[in-house]
């Protein structure tokens, strides 16, 4: 039976499993192990810089969820009687070292210098989580996410995007009292205008939007963040 490969697929599974790698590679073990001081700084940045990257996104999406709120909490009718309190980012952690891309292609070459050291056991393989195969080579657009941005521009909704190699986005929106999104349009241009008129005239209107990039056809990376304007006329 095909084994499993020891890195888990989600982003905050990985950080879980980063951090333990990080955590368990003790000076004294990784000496054994023939890993150099300069390799296990590395990987503590590295560590550091994953784990902050998760921390902006979860703290990024609390903060839309709170411009939200108070955008439409300006709105309210009842003059006075609703506090209203501006929301500021705020993210108690500190800034770590900056590092260049490849985290987990640095991880892997280490992982595997481990696994061949003569002082490498199924124990140790299991306290660092690297019980099983190496993680599949990727190709490059596993990863990529359109970064999306829109703003209202006489009533119609202007949607930009940065296209790079890609062909373009296909592109989904979720307004009103919707649930769930559905695909607007596909766009190969970096600019695109949702020139929808409101489902009740005269009644502000929120709208969601989020992304992903395809070649060819087919979608490639993942679903961007979700962006939301109000729309008013």
């Amino acid at each position: 039976m095909r084994k499993k490969p020891y890195l888990p697929k989600g982003n905050a599974q990985k950080g879980i499993w980063l951090s333990n790698f990080r955590n368990k590679l003790t000076a004294a073990l990784a000496t054994k192990l023939g890993i150099t001081i300069d390799e296990i700084a590395v990987l503590n940045d590295d560590t550091e810089v994953y784990n902050y990257g998760l921390l902006l996104a979860a703290a990024g999406k609390t903060f839309e969820h709170q411009c939200v709120s108070f955008h439409q909490s300006m709105k309210s009718p009842q003059q006075g009687i609703i506090p209203v309190t501006i929301p500021v980012f705020e993210l108690n952690a500190i800034v770590p070292k900056a590092v260049t891309t490849g985290i987990f292609t640095r991880v892997s070459a280490l992982v595997k210098k481990i696994k061949l050291s003569v002082h490498c056991t199924d124990d140790i393989n299991k306290a660092l989580g690297i019980i099983g195969a190496e993680p599949a080579a990727k190709s490059g657009q596993e990863d990529v996410m359109p970064i999306l941005t829109a703003k209202v521009v006489a009533g119609e909704v202007k949607i930009k995007y940065i296209k790079a190699t890609n062909d373009g986005i296909k592109l989904e929106c979720r307004r009103g009292a919707e649930t769930e999104f559905t695909i607007l349009d596909k766009i190969n241009k970096p600019v695109y205008f949702d020139k929808r008129e409101l489902l009740i005239a005269g009644q502000p209107e929120k709208r969601d939007y989020r992304a992903c990039f395809f070649i060819g056809d087919k979608l490639v990376g993942q679903l961007s963040a979700v962006i939301t304007v109000t729309v008013t006329e």
